[in-house]
């Protein structure tokens, strides 16, 4: 804080003990001693403060933009960034007449896989398939068939290599 060398702070010293003398010099370093103390406290939560409105004020922006952020639909948003001037949109358009016929030509189809789904109880049962043959243990048990290996080639003739050392 304050830039003194040894040699000023000794020259206060000894200016301190001629003016004050030595019966009040340890009041006056206690007094000053407090003094100091209590600045620094002040100077502390005068801090404190001018923090806690810096954080009260980031707060106030966070709660700003959230805000914001809850107010506009996340689809809007979407469809801003990915269609801005609405060509895609437009394009991807049906007029009201040919979506209102391709949602009855829907619903009338869904109708009528639902009447085909749905069996009548009034109407007689089908008649049951024949079991197809279920497989015997003998036949299970058999071994697989096993592929023939061909017939290796003929060895050369004359004695057989030593091997390199």
């Amino acid at each position: 804080m304050f830039d003194f060398a040894w040699s000023e702070l000794a020259l206060i010293g000894a200016l301190s003990v001629l003016l004050l003398g030595p019966k009040q010099l340890p009041e006056t370093m206690r007094t000053l001693a407090k003094a100091v103390r209590k600045i620094r406290g002040l100077s502390a939560e005068f801090q404190g403060h001018i923090n806690e409105m810096v954080r009260e004020a980031e707060l106030e922006e966070l709660r700003a933009q959230v805000q914001k952020l809850s107010s506009t639909s996340v689809s809007d948003y979407a469809n801003k960034i990915i269609d801005p001037t609405g060509e895609i949109g437009g394009a991807l358009k049906l007029d009201p007449a040919a979506e209102a016929e391709h949602l009855t030509v829907e619903t009338a189809a869904i109708e009528a896989d639902k009447t085909t789904l749905v069996p009548d109880p009034a109407a007689p049962a089908p008649a049951a398939a024949p079991a197809a043959p279920s497989p015997t243990v003998e036949a299970a048990a058999a071994p697989a068939p096993v592929a023939q290996a061909a017939p290796a080639a003929a060895a050369p003739a004359g004695p057989p290599a030593a091997p390199a050392a």
